[in-house]
C-alpha cells in the first residue's frame, strides 16, 4: 500500500522537528522500537527513511538503523503508537521551519519531499528574474479576444527595456483569434493558438509562463448581463473559474493580471479567485480603473485585479500597484473633443434618419426612463459614455454621430473611431467585418489602462531587483 500525507517543518527550541506518528507507520512497517536507516539529500531536498525488517509485521528486535521508532500509548488502550520525530541542523537545512511537505509512505519507505507548492513558489520567482536577466519574459493570455489588452501589456513590458514573447493564447471565437492573428504584433509564428473554452483545453497546453493575464466574461458581472441573461454571474459564466485556476497552477506566472466590469470586484467569483491567488503564495492588489487615470476619450471604468508573487512583491506597496489620477485641467494643455478623433472622410451611406430610435426616444422619456436617454454627439465633446459589443446593432443608449447644421440623420463610429475613443491603435482591427470589429472593441478595454498599470508595476519590479536583474539590451521580438 502507498500513503500520501501533508506536513510541515515546525519550530522547536530544539530545531527544526518533522514528526508523523499513528497507523499510517504501522501499515508500511514502523512499528514501535524497531530501527531505520535515514539517507539525506541537501541537494535534492528530500529525507528518505528505509526499515529493513518491514517484511515481519511482527517484528520487535532491532533491526540494522540508527534512527529508532518511538512510541506512546493510545488513549484508553495498552496498545503504542508508533511515532517518528526528525530532528538535526540537516532538518534544517533541507527544510527550514514553515516548510510544507509531502510524505510518502510505502512498505519499508518514507519518502520527504518539498510540498509541490513550495516548489512551484520558488521556481516562478527564480525564472522571473532569470529570463528578465536573460532579456525575455514569457507571456500568455485567456479570452484573448482581438489581442488588445495583450498588444497594451506586451508593449508596456518592452517599453520598461525588455522583451517578451506571448508563448500561448486561449480564445474560443475564431473570428477574433483570425484578426488577432493577423493584427496583433505580441502574436508570433512562435505562439501557440489553444482555441476553444478555458475549462476544456488540457492543463498540459497552459505551459509556463512568467505573466498571465485574462478577462473572464464579463456579461455575467454586469448589471445589463444579469438583466438580459436572468442568471447569477456563477450561473452564467462561473465554470470559467476552474479553468482560470489549472491554467494559473500549470503555468505558474510570478506575474497576473486581471480585467473585469466594475461589478466583478466583491463578486463571489473573483472572492474565490483571490483566495486561492493567496494561498498560492501571491500577493493581490485591486483597484477601478477609468478614463481619469488614463485621458481616454470613452468613459470606461474598469475592475483590475494584479497579483503577484509575493517573494517579488516582498518589497512593494500599494502606489506601485495603483496609478494616479491625471489632471485633465493642466495648463496650456489642449482638451480633446470627439472632433479631433473622427474621421475626415465619411461615406455618405452610414448617414440614416434611424427614425425607430427617434420614437423609442419619446416613448422612453414618456415612460420616466431616464437611463435609455441617448448619446447623440456633434463632436465638441470631450468624453462619451461605454460602447459595448453590439454597437454595430445601432442600439439605442450608445453614441450617434449627429450633423444638426446639415440635417436631422445620425452615424455610429467607423471602426477607426470606436479604437481611436479607446486609444486603441486602429491596426487591431484592421481588415476585418465591421460587425467583427465592433464586437472585439466594444468588450475590450481602454487600451491606456493595461498599458499604463503593468509599466508602472514593472519599473518598480525591476527597480527593486535591479540588484539581480543586471538588465541585457533587448533582443528579437520573439525572444
Amino acid at each position: 500500500m502507498e500513503e500520501i500525507k501533508y506536513t510541515e517543518a515546525k519550530q522547536t527550541p530544539r530545531g527544526t522537528r518533522v514528526w508523523l506518528e499513528g497507523k499510517a507507520l504501522e501499515a508500511v512497517g514502523f512499528l514501535p522500537n524497531t530501527y531505520f536507516d535515514v539517507s539525506w539529500s541537501i541537494p535534492k531536498q528530500t529525507i528518505q527513511l528505509d526499515h529493513a525488517g518491514y517484511s515481519d509485521p511482527q517484528c520487535t528486535v532491532p533491526y540494522g538503523g540508527d534512527r529508532k521508532v518511538l512510541s506512546r500509548k493510545r488513549k484508553g488502550s495498552d496498545a503504542r503508537m508508533p511515532i517518528i520525530d526528525l530532528q538535526s541542523a540537516n532538518i534544517t537545512e533541507i527544510f527550514p521551519p514553515g516548510t510544507r511537505i509531502k510524505v510518502t509512505l510505502a512498505q519499508g519507505k518514507i519518502l520527504f519531499e518539498k510540498h509541490h507548492e513550495e516548489v512551484a513558489k520558488e521556481s516562478r520567482a527564480k525564472k522571473f528574474l532569470s529570463h528578465t536577466e536573460q532579456g525575455c519574459l514569457k507571456e500568455a493570455s485567456l479570452f484573448t479576444g482581438g489581442g488588445i489588452s495583450t498588444e497594451a501589456i506586451h508593449q508596456a513590458i518592452h517599453d520598461t527595456g525588455v522583451e517578451s514573447h506571448v508563448v500561448y493564447i486561449a480564445e474560443m471565437e475564431g473570428r477574433y483569434i483570425e484578426s488577432a492573428r493577423t493584427n496583433c504584433f505580441a502574436i508570433t509564428d512562435a505562439t501557440t493558438i489553444l482555441s476553444g473554452t478555458v475549462e476544456e483545453i488540457e492543463s498540459r497546453h497552459y505551459t509556463d509562463c512568467d505573466i498571465l493575464s485574462f478577462s473572464m466574461p464579463c456579461a455575467g458581472f454586469s448589471k445589463a448581463g444579469a438583466v438580459k441573461h436572468k442568471q447569477t454571474p456563477e450561473q452564467h459564466s462561473g465554470t470559467t473559474l476552474f479553468g482560470v485556476v489549472r491554467a494559473i497552477q500549470s503555468s505558474n506566472p510570478a506575474v497576473i493580471i486581471s480585467e473585469n466590469v466594475t461589478e466583478a470586484m466583491g463578486s463571489p467569483i473573483y472572492t474565490l479567485l483571490k483566495a486561492e491567488l493567496t494561498r498560492l503564495g501571491y500577493k493581490t492588489y485591486e483597484q477601478i480603473l477609468d478614463a481619469s487615470h488614463t485621458g481616454t476619450f470613452e468613459r470606461r471604468p474598469r475592475y483590475w485585479l494584479v497579483a503577484v508573487d509575493e517573494t517579488l512583491a516582498a518589497s512593494l506597496h500599494s502606489e506601485h500597484f495603483a496609478l494616479p489620477v491625471q489632471n485633465a485641467n493642466v495648463e496650456g494643455e489642449r482638451q480633446i473633443h470627439l472632433r479631433d478623433l473622427l474621421s475626415a472622410e465619411i461615406d455618405e451611406s452610414m448617414w440614416s434618419e434611424n427614425q425607430y430610435l427617434k420614437d423609442k426616444s419619446v416613448r422612453d422619456a414618456a415612460a420616466g426612463k431616464g437611463f435609455a436617454k441617448r448619446q447623440l454627439l456633434t463632436g465638441d465633446e470631450t468624453h462619451c459614455g461605454v460602447i459595448g459589443r453590439h454597437y454595430n446593432k445601432r442600439r439605442s443608449t450608445e453614441p450617434f454621430i449627429i450633423r444638426p447644421d446639415v440635417d436631422t440623420k445620425e452615424r455610429l463610429l467607423t471602426p477607426d473611431e470606436h479604437a481611436r475613443v479607446k486609444s486603441i491603435p486602429e491596426r487591431l482591427v484592421a481588415g476585418i467585418p465591421t460587425t467583427t470589429a465592433h464586437e472585439i472593441l466594444g468588450q475590450s478595454v481602454d487600451f491606456l489602462q493595461p498599458y499604463l498599470l503593468v509599466k508602472r508595476l514593472f519599473e518598480a519590479l525591476y527597480e527593486h531587483h535591479k540588484r539581480n536583474i543586471p538588465i541585457r539590451p533587448r533582443v528579437s521580438a520573439t525572444c
